[in-house]
C-alpha cells in the first residue's frame, strides 16, 4: 500500500474515506484538499483504493500526480530509485505527509 512517492495509502484520508463508504467523509477530505492545493476538489474526485492497487484512483493520482506518472514511465517501483530524488514535486510530499521519507527508505532496502 506504499505509493510511488512514499505515502502509505492505507493511512491516506482519501483511501480511508473511500473505505468507509461515508459521503460526508469524502466531502471533508475534498474540502481539506481544496484548501491545501488551492483548487476545487469534489468528493467524487477523492475516491481511491490506493495508488498502486485496486481499480479506483483519485482524480489527483490518475491525472495530476507527476511522481506516479514519472515512476510508471521510468519503470521505477518508487521515487527513491530516481537520480533526481527528491525532485521538487516529491519534496512537497516529504514536507507535508509524515513518514513518506521513511517509507521510501524502507523500499530502497
Amino acid at each position: 500500500m506504499i505509493a510511488y512517492c512514499g505515502i502509505d495509502c492505507s493511512k491516506c484520508d482519501s483511501y480511508l474515506a473511500t473505505r468507509s463508504g461515508n459521503h460526508e467523509e469524502l466531502e471533508t477530505v475534498a474540502k481539506k484538499l481544496s484548501e491545501l492545493y488551492h483548487t476545487e476538489v469534489k468528493p467524487e474526485y477523492v475516491i481511491c483504493d490506493g495508488c498502486r492497487v485496486g481499480e479506483r484512483r483519485s482524480c489527483y493520482c490518475t491525472n495530476l500526480c507527476k511522481m506516479r506518472k514519472c515512476c510508471i514511465e521510468k519503470e521505477y517501483d518508487s521515487c527513491i530509485e530516481c537520480a533526481d530524488f527528491p525532485c521538487k514535486e516529491l519534496q512537497f510530499e516529504l514536507d507535508n505527509v509524515p513518514d513518506t521519507r521513511a517509507n521510501l527508505e524502507k523500499l530502497k532496502k
